[in-house]
């Protein structure tokens, strides 16, 4: 008998009378696979009427699947009738990404729309995906060769410029905790921002610091806090934390709306060179700070934190963990090697469609898959295979890149962008703080 990978639950949602979908998948392969094996997954439809009840198949209903590989080298349509666990197959007879995507549709042949749990109309869908010969996977463009002189450039700009600290203890801290708003001035136009959090009566030169780079969006600093470490939240743009929820809405709708497309064409004026700037600078910060036991400096974050994280890791040597999990900001070039680019894909290029050469060029400085090759320290990633937004393929390509001689990667098979956080990476770092 075939063995078969229980690697499953997808996305979930809710209907409006309250009953509860689910995808379940199973694998009669592993997540890595060579090219050309055939992968055969394995798709229940389950619901059930609340929280209460028990997940029980669901007859009857149809399910639109797609297999598809990255780039559209395979894109394959079927509809299923449901009455049982059924089967998909697919392969790719070259290295890349193949996955799987299953809908509900409803009895017009649409795809369902059921309330979420924020009370969204949303789609019922989930998925399963398969890497195929990943440790092949290259960069399409060449590293730039002043790469490391552009970023040092970046560091004397940078130096030049004083901390002007503005440091303002918050009256709601977490218990056994002091909880501060910091405000630095930086290059690049906007200052660095965020929230620190110290342990009550820390002592001088005793703690490990703890960085935490936020994803996409816009927002104030969060509150994170580690017992037995210094921890700052970065705010990704420097803009003011604590403000009112419609303050961050209406700069994401003006100032900040799609910013991270903005100046793409040019390596000083991309909206990433003042952020990975304010990245550098909060490094500066936590090692100025008394508690710093000037040994251990943990990076971590997810998404387009994940991308800042891998960025400080590669700037400063001094970084000893590096966190990132779906890191955005990865393999930029990838169109160009056939796979998907991880986000925000500044160019995609494909048949008669190209990229404005002044895109491709500036881009490269800011490629997880170069900083990755300065990185000596200990780092750890998370991909989901059914992570469309920053795809497996980009993250894996960042990770054959690795300098470091101790780095990891988790591979979660039935998860989308938001389902494959960094639970290793962060069991690692706690073990590291208690000093195991």
């Amino acid at each position: 008998m075939k063995k078969l990978f229980v690697l499953a639950i997808a996305v979930l949602a809710l209907t409006a009378g309250a009953v509860e979908y689910k995808f379940e998948f199973k694998s009669n392969k592993p997540n890595i696979v060579k090219a050309g094996e055939e992968i055969t997954w394995s798709v229940s439809v389950l619901s059930r009427e609340n929280a209460k009840a028990a997940f029980a198949p669901l007859k009857g209903v149809k399910v639109l699947c797609r297999v598809i590989a990255e780039k559209n080298q395979i894109s394959r349509n079927t509809v299923v009738t449901a009455d049982k666990p059924f089967t998909v197959t697919g392969k790719l007879t070259q290295p890349g990404w193949i996955y799987l995507r299953c809908n509900l549709l409803d009895e017009k042949g649409k795809d369902l729309k059921v309330k979420d749990k924020r009370g969204k109309m949303s789609t019922v869908y989930g998925g399963i995906g398969t890497l195929v010969e990943p440790e092949k996977f290259k960069v399409g463009k060449e590293e730039p060769k002043d790469f490391d002189a552009f970023w040092k450039s970046r560091r004397a700009m940078l130096d030049k410029v004083p901390f002007n600290a503005k440091v303002t203890e918050l009256p709601k801290a977490p218990r056994g905790f002091k909880l501060y708003d910091v405000q630095l001035d930086c290059a690049g136009g906007m200052p660095m921002s965020g929230y620190l959090c110290v342990p009550v009566g820390a002592k001088p030169k005793s703690l490990p610091a703890v960085l935490s780079y936020q994803g996409a969006g816009v927002s104030s600093s969060w509150v994170s806090c580690n017992k037995g470490a210094i921890t700052m939240n970065i705010n990704a743009h420097g803009i003011p934390n604590g403000k009112p929820a419609a303050f961050y809405q209406n700069l994401g709708k003006t100032t900040l709306k799609s910013y991270y497309h903005k100046g793409k064409n040019d390596r000083e004026k991309i909206y990433f060179h003042g952020m990975y700037l304010r990245v550098m600078r909060s490094l500066d910060y936590m090692k100025s700070r008394p508690e710093w036991d000037g040994k251990t400096l943990i990076v971590s974050g997810s998404s387009q934190g994940g991308g800042q994280a891998i960025a400080a890791a590669g700037l400063d040597p001094q970084v000893t963990l590096c966190i990132a999990a779906v890191p955005a900001m990865s393999d930029h070039s990838g169109s160009i090697a056939n796979r998907q680019p991880g986000w925000p894909q500044f160019y995609n290029v494909s048949g008669s469609r190209k990229a404005d050469p002044k895109v491709v060029d500036a881009v490269a400085y800011y490629d997880n898959a170069f900083f990755a090759r300065r990185i000596k320290c200990e780092t750890w990633l998370t991909t989901g295979l059914f992570d469309t937004t920053c795809s497996p393929s980009s993250v894996y390509t960042v990770f054959n890149n690795l300098a470091a001689k101790k780095k990891y990667i988790d591979i979660v098979p039935a998860a989308s962008h938001s389902g494959a956080p960094a639970r290793k990476g962060h069991a690692r770092m706690r073990d590291i703080i208690d000093g195991k």
